[in-house]
Formats: structure tokens, sequence, C-alpha cells
């Protein structure tokens, strides 16, 4: 029996043992479909009502949408086994409204490659198919992260990706479309056996009735309006006239419990290793160039494509199976000079570039050399009371976090001083890893302190730690300047004598203030205090344990040069159910800003209103009164008195204000799950990494989010262009494709003292960085591990052709992992991966793992340069290097080569072997 409790609002569906069935997250005029984790919900609750199965709660506009009929929904819900027959995947997934992608990562995707088809539908089960003609062969789970085949499967739940299924002949349709169901579907949940109970039914029908006349304002296309009143809702009589009232206790605190399962990763946006067509590049031997073009060549051995780049003067082509040596130009493309191949510019560049760094890296040895000399405290903690204090964590932690906790944690029961770096995008989870570190700081009998650059970070970081360490009798104290005096001398008082644990502020806690015995200082955003800050900074890491955290993103290469000498953590995976932050970019509207107001209240949320002007504040606060009435609205700005902005941003804070109006205060350090609205009316005003940082204060928990970026009328294209790009940085990663954007080199070399940012420029972040690490190695006498083993005269075709893997950017990211692999297991292993996700390898794919693995094994054996004839291979080795391939060999003293009398299959024979054992 059919099942559904109709509530007035999202606060009230947080009910155990009941499904919850969202409403839309999108409004009319907004061009946005409504989210998957919204569409995959509501889908699934139709899959689970014609199975008699459904349990659900909702609001009473969640069910009044139009849905497909029971009968018709049943004609679309496909349970595949091996042996069924699928004739043409593309139109029967299309059909279904699934996007065709090239990786499925998301839900209501698909992909066909070949004869692998790949899908993620409602049941949040990621399904490999692989065909035999048009059977279905074998059925698998795989796991959408590393794309890789986890587990057979017996079946699998094939269901629509929307509320609708369109006809054969219906073109695509706009996103907004898909809000109004009732134009290709005229079924409701009525016709699912569905009884409804009520609870609370008068606060239902007025919260429905007033949200409802809000949407109905704001629309203000004569069309759209007629087009909503059509096909947007049916009367809600129709659904609550038969509903039965009940009375129930239920939590007004909303927490929708949050799976691994619900958790999908998004898609990088972007790698510092994607080239396009036009991209300034770095080629490591030759210098700054533009990327032309990849152009398939013709050569007397067989096939091959080549990446064609543009030099001031002349044009080279670059072998696409050493994309190793192109790297993407992070700098200032805008004043970049190419090189010249004829003049040689780039090697006098290289030179100096060398010498700067050779001095930034006798300062780095120097201060590992004394830390690690020193010898520190061991902080063993206790481990029943961490594992206690680690349940208090309310989210599931992510993988990078658990490595990163536990790095920390190893760091600290040493011996030897921590000096650890923290990195991740907003929201990543930081300070969760940070605040593991202070927890075991305190148990094994030390203090901690922990600095961050802003009153407003530093008043949010004491509230959750105190709620979080209360119960383990742990004192923690906040000093800011909010501080009164007395209080200020009580708080000096217990930390000189120990009766505090922790110390919470800003910069000003480094003056005049002693510990008893201080074991671990946690510097949040270290890049944004000033120098003679970073100076003190310098001296605590001498002898006591520093943990810093930063949010500036790191590229690939960064990790190379720094883990000689600084140990970091990266989290780059974002928490377990964040939701897309969805961005509405358009002109100043006051009735756009009621109704996103409304709608994330309306759902238990609170909103941060951004205005950027202190002299206008309050005006706008007066026109958001005006608008809302009953809403609670708190202002907080850097100018107010110290109580006034403590007290606005407490009740924010706490849940007790539904609208934080306020200046950039908020830019950094603002983490209010519950707010997942923010509104900046004067977005035009903000760099793009302003923004970026802006829109990162929302998102923070399993809702979907949404930021607001207004601008006056009339604004230059280049303002346009700027708010514009902002939508187009999603993602894990997309902090990195900022920072590109945003030139932020400054930001990334000031974390680690390379403020040098005109040598970075020179030769592009990439390659800064490279070399940065070759000197850091060179320095403690140990080998450079990269491949520089050139081979020549290949036979065969060896590309990767556009049949087996259709997307450039995937064909050039296996191309660049296979150029860059270091062992020949790495690169069987990227074998076996093409074969489980794009099928049996092609002959020319063949001969580039072939090629690669040959280039490993001589690199292995100290070659420098080989070039293969038919039955022969001639081969120069490296200084002091020598191994005979075969018997018959010949010395050529003239080119100080050796002509070994052999075939390559000879020398690969061992490997492949192995593959058929």
């Amino acid at each position: 029996m059919n099942k559904i409790l109709i509530v007035p609002s999202e606060k009230e569906t947080n009910l155990e043992g009941y499904f919850y069935i969202p409403d839309y997250d999108v409004l009319p005029y907004e061009n946005l479909r409504p989210s998957w984790y919204v569409r995959s919900r509501r889908i699934y609750a139709l899959y689970l009502a014609i199975q008699g199965k459904l349990n659900g709660i909702a609001t009473l506009r969640s069910l009044l949408h139009y849905v497909m009929r029971p009968g018709e929904f049943r004609k679309y819900v496909y349970v595949l086994k091996p042996g069924d027959e699928i004739v043409s995947p593309y139109e029967l997934f299309s059909k279904l409204g699934y996007e065709r992608v090239f990786n499925v990562r998301e839900g209501g995707t698909f992909s066909v490659r070949g004869e692998i088809i790949d899908y993620l539908g409602p049941d949040n089960v990621p399904v490999r198919i692989e065909l035999y003609g048009n059977l279905i062969e074998e059925i698998k789970r795989f796991d959408l992260k590393t794309q890789r085949t986890q587990e057979k499967l017996e079946q699998a739940l094939l269901l629509p990706a929307r509320e609708f299924v369109l006809e054969d002949n219906q073109a695509i349709l706009e996103p907004s479309e898909e809000q109004f169901t009732g134009k290709y579907v005229s079924g409701t949940f009525t016709d699912y056996g569905v009884s409804f109970e009520v609870y609370n039914k008068k606060s239902v029908i007025e919260h429905f009735v007033s949200f409802e006349r809000e949407i109905r304002n704001s629309i203000q296309s004569v069309e759209l309006k007629e087009t909503y009143r059509k096909y947007g809702i049916i009367d809600y009589e129709e659904i609550i006239s038969t509903a039965k009232e009940v009375a129930l206790e239920i939590p007004q605190e909303l927490k929708h419990e949050v799976t691994v399962e619900e958790y999908i990763p998004s898609a990088p946006v972007i790698s510092e290793e994607e080239l396009e067509i036009g991209d300034v590049v770095v080629h490591k031997k030759y210098g700054l160039a533009r990327f032309s073009e990849i152009k398939k060549v013709d050569t007397p051995q067989g096939q091959r494509e080549f990446i064609v780049l543009s030099f001031a003067d002349s044009t080279l082509y670059v072998p696409i199976e050493r994309i190793d040596l192109i790297d993407k130009y992070i700098g200032d493309d805008v004043n970049v000079k190419l090189d010249s191949l004829k003049k040689g510019t780039w090697s006098k560049k290289v030179s100096k570039v060398k010498r700067n760094i050779e001095q930034i890296v006798r300062d780095l040895i120097l201060i590992h050399h004394i830390r690690n000399s020193t010898t520190g405290i061991s902080l063993p903690g206790d481990a029943e009371l961490e594992n206690e204090f680690s349940k208090t964590f309310p989210y599931i932690e992510t993988e990078d976090q658990i490595r990163a906790i536990q790095d920390v944690l190893d760091d600290l029961a040493s011996e030897r001083s921590m000096d650890r770096l923290i990195v991740g995008d907003a929201g990543y989870g930081k300070t969760e890893v940070a605040i593991r570190a202070i927890f075991r700081t305190i148990v094994s009998g030390k203090q901690a302190v922990l600095l961050a650059p802003t009153t407003v970070l530093a008043k949010q970081l004491f509230e959750n730690i105190s709620e979080r360490f209360k119960p383990f009798g742990i004192r923690v104290a906040l000093l800011d300047r909010f501080t009164t005096k007395k209080e200020k001398e009580q708080i000096l008082k217990g930390v000189r004598t120990g009766t505090i644990d922790l110390l919470v502020g800003t910069h000003s806690v480094l003056n005049n203030v002693i510990f008893s015995d201080l074991g671990l200082v946690v510097i949040d955003e270290e890049q944004k205090f000033g120098v003679e800050q970073k100076e003190k900074f310098k001296k605590f890491r001498v002898n006591v344990n520093v943990l810093s955290m930063s949010a500036t993103p790191i590229p690939r290469t960064l990790h190379m040069a720094l883990s000689e000498l600084k140990e970091f953590s990266e989290l780059k995976t974002p928490p377990f159910g964040r939701k897309e932050t969805q961005v509405h970019i358009g002109v100043f509207d006051e009735r756009i800003i009621k109704i996103a107001i409304m709608r994330e209240l309306t759902r238990g949320g609170q909103v941060i209103y951004v205005h950027n002007r202190v002299n206008t504040i309050y005006d706008v606060y007066e026109r958001l009164k005006k608008l809302l009435p009953d809403v609670s609205i708190v202002v907080g700005h850097g100018q107010q008195p110290k109580s006034e902005l403590k007290n606005a941003i407490d009740l924010f804070f706490h849940g007790k204000a539904d609208v934080l109006l306020c200046t950039t205060i908020v830019e950094n350090g603002v983490d209010v799950p519950n707010a997942n609205t923010i509104i900046v009316d004067d977005a035009h005003r903000y760099g793009l990494a302003q923004l970026y940082q802006l829109r990162g204060r929302v998102g923070r928990s399993d809702k979907i989010s949404f930021a607001y970026f207004f601008h006056p009328k009339h604004v230059s294209d280049k303002v346009l262009e700027r708010l514009y790009a902002i939508k187009s940085y999603v993602g894990p990663g997309s902090g990195l494709k900022i920072a590109m954007r945003d030139m932020e080199i400054r930001g990334i070399g000031a974390i680690f003292g390379l403020e040098q940012h005109g040598y970075i420029n020179d030769v592009g972040l990439n390659y800064y960085l490279e070399l940065l690490n070759e000197a850091v190695l060179e320095s403690k006498g140990q080998m450079i591990n990269k491949i520089d083993t050139e081979v020549e005269g290949i036979p065969g075709s060896i590309v990767i052709p556009e049949f087996y893997i259709y997307d450039p950017f995937e064909r050039m990211r296996f191309y660049r992992r296979i150029a860059s692999t270091l062992s020949v297991d790495e690169i069987l292993d990227i074998r076996d991966e093409l074969i489980d996700r794009f099928g049996k390898l092609p002959e020319s794919v063949n001969n580039l793992i072939k090629y690669s693995i040959l280039r490993v094994i001589l690199w292995q054996e100290g070659v420098k340069k080989a070039t293969i004839g038919d039955s022969s291979i001639v081969v120069q080795f490296k200084d002091g290097f020598f191994k005979p391939f075969s018997q018959r060999y010949i010395y050529n003293d003239k080119e100080k080569s050796y002509i070994f009398f052999v075939d390559i299959d000879e020398i690969l024979e061992p490997v492949f072997d192995k593959i058929e054992r």
C-alpha cells in the first residue's frame, strides 16, 4: 500500500522511515533543469509506487507536478540481464532523458564507446554493459572516480532520467521546459493508489499558497505565466481534499542523512595537463610556443600524430607520444612573448631561472636542516578517546581527509617537529584535519593555538570547536578584538598557567601571550597574514609542531617540488553529498531576490546577502524588510561597534537569523552548512577570484545551493564575460582554473616563500616548479626520476584512433599518462584500464603500449638514444652504463654507439609472457 505524508515545509521532512520526495529546486523563470538529486528521488518514488512499496514524505507543492501515469511509467522500466538485446543504445538512452557524455560521473548521463555502455540512473548504481553485437554479454558495476570495473552484476535497473519520456520526433528541450511536465504527461501521484496523510493541514495550505503567490508574481513574461498556469502544477485541492489529518512528533531540524551511495563526484573541470588549440604552452627543450593543431602524418614506419607548435620564428612538430615534453603555460599570458628557435632565447631564460632557484633551495634546505636536527616531543595521544572523538564528526570523511588526518597524527607521534601544510578548495574539510591534530595534542598533555586571519573566521572556529570539545572537558578560549580587557587578562592567565588547553584567535594572539606548554600551532590561510606575523611563524617552526591550511589551489608540479622539503597533504575530493552550486547572473531584480530568499527559507535554510558598501548597507536593509517583513535580518560589516558585529554573527551562526546582510567579511571563512543561497547585488565590482570565493560560501551541505550575481543594466562586455565565466568553473579543480585565470601565482608562491613571479612568468609555473624539484633532488644527491630516453624508427602505426577514444581531451590524457609512466607495471595497468573502459585494443594502440614498454626498459638500462632497424637496434648509452641486449653486437667508435643484432620482440618477450600468464 502506497502512503505519502504531507508536511508544511522541507523543515519537517526529516522523519525516519519515510522516503523523501523533494519539490523542484529551480524556479519557472530560471533556465535550469531540476537537479539530478531531485529528479532521481522523484523518479525512484514512482518506481517504489508501482511496486506498492512507497512510504513517502513531501511538501504539498512537491506532489502537484504532473507525472507519468503508472501504465506509461511501467513501459519505461527495464530490468536488464545478460542475453537481453539492445538494438540502438543511443536512441534508447536519449529517449529516456539521459544525456550523452564521454565519462559517466554524474546521474542522468550515459556513454557509448564501441560495444561498452555506461550509465548512472535514479537508483545511483553506476552500470557498465558489455555487448556482443546487440546482445548483453556482461553487466558490471564500475567506480565513478576511477572509471574502472568493480564487480559483476546479475542484472541492472534502467529507469527514465526525467519525469516524462519524449516521443522520438520531439526536439531537445531547453532546461527550463523540463519543469513544465504537464506539456508531456497528465498523471499525478493520485494515480498510483496513494493514500495521503497531512500533518498540520492549516500550515500546509498557508505555506503553499504564500509561496505559490510569490512564484506567480515573480514571473514577468505573459507567455511564461500562461505556460506555468497550464502545465506547471495541478490544483492543490485534488490532493489535499483526500488527505487524512494526523498528529505526529516531527523534529524541526532538517538533516537528511547523507549516504556514500548518494555521493557522486564531479569530474574535474580542468587539469593543468589539458591543452586546447590556441593555448600558450611550454616545450621543455625549446620554450614558449602556441599550440596550433594536432596533425596526422603518414610516415614510412606507419601513421603518427603530431602536436604542431608555432614559435616566434618557426614551427615544430612534436610526436604526440612525447606529450610529456609539453605543459600548459601558467603565467602572464597577456604579455607573454613566444620563444625563437633560431635565436635560442629559451636556454638563456632557463639558465637565469636555475640560478634563482639554486638560491631558494639553499634557503629552504637550511630551514629544513635546522628543524630536522632539533628533537621535538612525541605526542602519542589516546587511541580510545580519539576514536570516540572521531564519532562526533557529523559527516562522512573523504579518502583524502582520512589520509591527511593519518599523516598529521603520524607527524605528531614522531620525535620530529611537524611542519605540514594542508591544501584544499573551500569547504573540502581542512578544518576537520586541524581539529583532529588539536585533539591529539591536548589529550597528550600539551596546549594548542589556532590562528585565523579574520575575527569572523576566528569566532566561527571557536564556536564549532568548543561545541565538539565540551563533552571531553577540553577548555577553549577566544582572543580577538571583541574580547574585553578583563576577559583578556583572565585568558592570558589561563594560557600561562595551563588551565586553558586551546587558544583561538587572530594575529593579536601573537602579542604578549605566554604558554604553559605549547605543543601545536595551527595557522589558517597563512598567506593572508602579514610579513611580521610570518617571521614569528618561522620561529615557531624550529621547535613547535606547525600545521598550516590554505585554500590556494596547488598544481600537480608543486607536489613534486615540495614533497622533499615540506610535508603536505592535499584535499581534492568534495565532501560526500556535496551538490553543485547553481549560478544565476542577471540585472538586479527585487522580485527575483524576494522569491530566492523565500525558497531558501521554505526549505529550512538561511541566506547570505552581500552588499559591499557600508554607506548604503542600511538602505538595503530597509528595502529587504519592506519586501519580506516577516524575515529576520541581521547586518554585519567591519565598521560596526564590536558588540553589534559580534551579536549579528552569533545570531546567524546559531540559526536565529534568516538573512545575514553583510560586506565581504564573509569572503573567507564563513561556514554555515544551513546557508545555501548567496545573493551579491553588485557583482560587477568583484574580480573572478572574489566571485569564486563568495560562491564557495554556500553549497556545503547535501542540498543544492544557489548563487545570485546581480549587475546594473548597463555594464561593459568585459564585465559580463567575467561574470559568466564563473558559471563554467565548477567541480573539483576549478579553483586551479581560477588561479590560472586570475594569476594567483603570487599567492601560491607566498605560502612557501617563493615570491618569484617574474621568474615564474618567464618559463611558466609548471616548468618553474619542475626545475625547483630537480634542484631539490640534486641538492640531496638523489636521482631525477623522469624518462629522457629517445626511441626512433618504431615500426607500425602508434596512434590512439578517434573511433576508439573519441573525446580529444581523454585521448590526450592517455597519451600523457603513457608517456609519463616510469614503470612497466604502470603501463600494463593503463593497458588493462583501456580494455576495461573502451574494449579490445586496436593494433595501433597495442603498438603504442609496446613502444612505451620498450622505452621504459631502455631507460631503466641507461639508454640515452635508440634507433630500431629491421633486425637490429642502435643504442647510445649514458655515461657509465652498458647492457648487452644480445651476444651479437658491434661498437661504432665514431658515433659512440652499439649495434645489437636483436629483434625488439625478443626484448619485450618476458613482459608479454607475463601478460599471457
